[in-house]
């Protein structure tokens, strides 16, 4: 192909732009230009130094790193895809598909971690514990899945409820930021999740980020437990 190419440009005389990263091939094309005084420049050259001089990084040749990085940007783009449709417990019976399940109350930040997580390539799905309404275990049967428990500070709970109560203009459900009604969901949740063997994470003082990042690092670990 490099033959081919250099043929051309020697029947019709021109300027030979590239942007060819492979070090070898780029000799190749250099050495055959030069040997038919053919004029050659490189393109990207310009681009590359100055970038690296301003990021103080040296310049590397790396071929179809563009490829890499639309490969890694739609997995992250399918993982957040993957969240959204399995948010709050919404299609449950395709967790064997998910990496991670979130499981906890009401406001204890599962949606926005699912999501950051998303962004680092990681399906998640989760699911909000209802007062009265049992937990769905049978959806876990046949599969082995990383289930995390997130609790919250009860009355950091009320606080955060009564705010989504105020934004939605919704009075009529007082149990929902009650602190008594809110105790005994963050008790039985910590049951549930301590009966079941999930690791816990509180997130009563975390960032999303930082809880992001302790559900990476679990999940790493139970990896690596797994083989």
């Amino acid at each position: 192909h490099v033959e081919a190419v250099i043929n051309g440009v020697d029947r019709n005389p021109g300027i030979m732009l590239m942007s060819i990263v492979n070090p070898d091939l780029r000799a190749l094309i250099e050495t055959r230009c030069d040997e038919r005084h053919i004029p050659h420049i490189s393109v990207l050259d310009p681009v590359v130094n100055m970038l690296g001089n301003l990021l103080g990084q040296p310049m590397q040749s790396r071929p179809g790193g563009q490829r890499q990085l639309d490969t890694a940007y739609f997995e992250r783009m399918a993982a957040v895809e993957f969240a959204v449709r399995h948010d709050d417990g919404l299609n449950m019976n395709e967790l064997g598909n998910a990496d991670i399940l979130l499981v906890g109350v009401s406001r204890t930040s599962k949606t926005p971690t699912s999501m950051y997580l998303a962004h680092r390539g990681y399906k998640v799905a989760n699911y909000a514990l209802v007062p009265n309404v049992q937990f769905p275990a049978h959806y876990l049967d046949g599969i082995q899945m990383f289930v995390v428990g997130l609790t919250n500070d009860p009355k950091r709970l009320s606080v955060l409820r009564k705010t989504r109560q105020i934004a939605l203009s919704d009075e009529t459900n007082i149990a929902y930021s009650d602190i008594d009604q809110i105790s005994d969901e963050v008790r039985d949740a910590r049951r549930l999740f301590t009966s079941r063997g999930w690791p816990i994470i509180d997130v009563t003082r975390r960032s999303v980020e930082e809880t992001a990042a302790a559900v990476i690092q679990l999940h790493t670990k139970w990896t690596e437990e797994r083989g």
